[in-house]
């Protein structure tokens, strides 16, 4: 192999196809996530301000009482310093984006920190407020840049929900659809205000805005939050995404969200044993637990994990009356290794056949573990059961706050 291309491949590797796949694609050392709290999250708009599309982009916003974070380019806030001010005095929080909209796979490495360190003191100087958080242009990295970032005292941040407002062809409710089916606790959505994005997101947001704050989502500017910069610890569940998403297309498995707590996702399945009053093959749903959501509840403590599974009892009566997959269940069933503790939400437990409760029990366990549980001192599943007459005797009672905070994700992308 000529000696000059394997040279230039291994640079090119190094300088973008290892940063590219570590920090844009799997999101290590980066943040993409805040800690959820109780439905937590940060909106961001890139590449403003832009005097055509950011006033509509922040009237939207103070409609509806939200604070964002904006990544500004510092030559566009040089030329506009009136809608910097005009940020900052909404409330809004000021985040670099750098000085010119240039990927940094196109940068001089030698001169990236005299660059970013330029445009961070004198969009402070525009904003009269710290700026603590950088997003590169496009979300890419290069390691010399994110060591510049590091060595400023700047967070690193990149998102977790992509609007698409900016793809040719995106349309305000499109956009705000997207947002909705993808959106969950703690996630960081990047939008625009500067440009064809910024247009289109101006024109989304006073669809996406309501349906996000009836759902329960509490929308806040990153300073406010509690940004997660992505280590090992991430990773597993990072990896584990795509195989969870592949079970649930093979295995029908819908969510049960009507809102920012909700962790059961649903699927249609016959009863697989013997129970009192309800034979082996009686028409049931499958109840299987979202294991990110909860992960992100529990970051508050066990309790707030209970709380959420708790609060979501209501999303399963729900589906019960409403989705037609479920219309001729008699009992909701599911395998857990913590029914002791689902016992006070109304679950009776059984046991399983050993070498199925052993199996199930063992990837249960393991999946405990990648998500951040602790290790157990007792791995034995059994199969959780509420029937359907119980479960809407106990849930589906009329309620007050019922209404836009329950909705299904897919009702809150429409008009």
């Amino acid at each position: 192999m000529n000696p000059w291309l394997a040279g230039g491949t291994l640079l090119a590797l190094l300088h973008a196809g290892l940063p590219w796949l570590f920090h844009q694609r799997l999101g290590l050392a980066v943040a993409s996530r805040v800690r959820a709290g109780r439905g937590d999250l940060a909106l961001t708009f890139d590449d403003g301000p832009d005097p055509k599309t950011t006033p509509a982009v922040l009237e939207a916003l103070a409609e509806h009482g939200v604070r964002a974070t904006f990544f500004l380019l510092h030559e566009r806030a040089r030329k506009h310093p009136d809608l910097v001010r005009a940020l900052v005095a909404s409330g809004h929080e000021v985040a670099l984006h750098g000085g010119i909209h240039r990927h940094a796979w196109l940068k001089n490495p030698l001169r990236l920190y005299g660059e970013l360190a330029e445009a961070k003191q004198a969009l402070e100087g525009l904003a009269g407020t710290p700026v603590r958080h950088y997003r590169p242009p496009h979300g890419g990295w290069t390691w010399p840049l994110l060591l510049a970032t590091r060595r400023l005292g700047l967070v690193p941040v990149q998102w977790e929900v992509e609007a698409g407002d900016w793809v040719p062809g995106a349309s305000p409710k499109a956009v705000a659809a997207k947002v909705l089916a993808r959106v969950r606790p703690g996630s960081i959505v990047v939008m625009h205000d500067a440009g064809r994005g910024g247009e289109v997101a101006a024109n989304a947001l006073p669809r996406l805005l309501p349906a996000l704050l009836s759902a329960g989502y509490r929308p806040a500017p990153l300073a406010e939050l509690h940004p997660v910069v992505a280590g090992l610890g991430e990773l597993g569940p990072k990896l584990l995404a795509p195989v969870e998403a592949v079970f649930a297309r093979v295995y029908r498995v819908e969510p049960a969200f009507y809102g920012a707590h909700s962790v059961f996702r649903l699927a249609p399945a016959p009863l697989p044993v013997d129970l009192p009053g309800l034979p082996r093959g009686t028409p049931g749903a499958e109840i299987h637990m979202d294991s990110e959501r909860m992960r992100r509840a529990g970051e508050a403590g066990s309790l707030a994990a209970f709380r959420a599974a708790r609060a979501s009892m209501a999303d399963l009566a729900r589906a019960a009356v409403e989705n037609p997959r479920f219309a001729g269940v008699k009992v909701f069933f599911g395998t857990s290794l913590f029914w002791e503790v689902l016992a006070p939400l109304g679950f009776e437990s059984a046991p399983l056949p050993p070498g199925y409760a052993r199996r199930v029990g063992l990837w249960m366990y393991l999946l405990h573990r990648a998500y951040g549980g602790r290790p157990l001192k007792r791995v034995e599943a059994r199969l959780v059961y509420l029937t359907r007459d119980a479960l809407l005797r106990r849930y589906r009672e009329p309620r007050a706050d019922e209404g836009d905070a329950h909705r299904h994700p897919e009702d809150l992308g429409e008009g």
